[in-house]
């Protein structure tokens, strides 16, 4: 049996109830993981891993310095962490498709942080366009299904006054090149946040990345580049969204050690660092302010 898999020292805190939550739980991060080890898991690479270790309890503080130049009253440690939180498509009350499903949604005293971890996805494919997930559907009733979890998104984005597109019209005509997830990670971080509420939608792009290989870094830009204009095209305001990009300084031992590892490999990070992060190499974009709510 591999040697790393018979260590019994638990992390550091792992079990404190510090507000971590997958489902209906406690409060620990020793119950995420636990959660986290029946869920399907591709490979070592799958930056659900890395999200998970990069949010542990020993990581807390460094990463409320972290953001605390573009939220600084932002507590991690008493922020309520949801992993996994699914956001309801709702069209005048009426469930019309599956859940947006967020990495980890973070509620704090005055703001709601939806956050989506991505490691090796942005490098093997791109993602797919509003344009290509409608026309996944050719028959009519399914267009028609799909274009009002396409509404359900937009309105949560225009009920926090979180768009400058005029209506769902413009929508249509101008935004069929963003990309559908990031619409409704968008939507998620918006859904009963901004405008009438004091709490401030802050959606964050964690992207991890390989700091020794340069094709990594190339595909990390190239995705940058591609949230941006996304950004853009729908015209976010009143909102945060943020790129934290992770540089991860230990890649090849990660795939050495823990090829062929799925789900097991949280129980493993229970007593084991897997991922380790270069914390002063991280960067931290600001690509929407929310100005209006006077923040630096």
């Amino acid at each position: 049996m591999n040697t790393e898999k018979q260590m019994t020292n638990e992390k550091e805190m792992i079990n404190d109830e510090m507000n971590y939550f997958f489902g209906f739980s406690r409060g620990s991060y020793g119950e995420v993981l636990g959660d986290l080890s029946r869920m399907q898991v591709n490979s070592c690479k799958t930056s659900s891993i890395a999200l998970a270790e990069f949010w542990q309890p020993a990581n807390l503080e460094a990463i409320r310095r972290m953001f605390e130049h573009v939220l600084p009253d932002f507590n991690p440690e008493i922020a309520l962490k949801f992993f996994e939180f699914p956001t309801e498509a709702l069209f005048d009350g009426e469930r019309v498709g599956r859940p947006s499903m967020t990495d980890i949604m973070i509620l704090d005293s005055d703001l709601q942080m939806a956050i989506e971890g991505k490691q090796t996805e942005y490098v093997r494919y791109k993602d797919k366009t509003i344009r290509e997930w409608l026309e996944e559907m050719p028959g009519c009733t399914d267009i028609m299904l799909r274009r009002r979890v396409l509404r359900a998104w937009i309105r949560y984005i225009h009920h926090a006054d979180c768009t400058g597109l005029a209506d769902y019209a413009e929508f249509l005509k101008n935004c069929m090149d963003v990309s559908y997830q990031f619409l409704h990670r968008t939507a998620s971080a918006c859904n009963k946040a901004g405008a009438g509420t004091d709490s401030t939608p802050v959606l964050v792009y964690q992207l991890f990345f390989d700091a020794k290989d340069a094709e990594h870094i190339a595909k990390l830009q190239e995705f940058k580049a591609d949230l941006r204009r996304w950004a853009v095209t729908l015209k976010l305001q009143n909102m945060k969204f943020l790129i934290v990009s992770v540089p991860v300084v230990n890649m090849a031992d990660v795939e050495k050690r823990f090829a062929g590892w799925h789900g097991e490999i949280f129980d493993a990070m229970r007593r084991q660092t897997i991922y380790r992060f270069d914390f002063d190499g991280i960067t931290v974009e600001t690509v929407v302010n929310d100005k209006a709510a006077g923040h630096a």
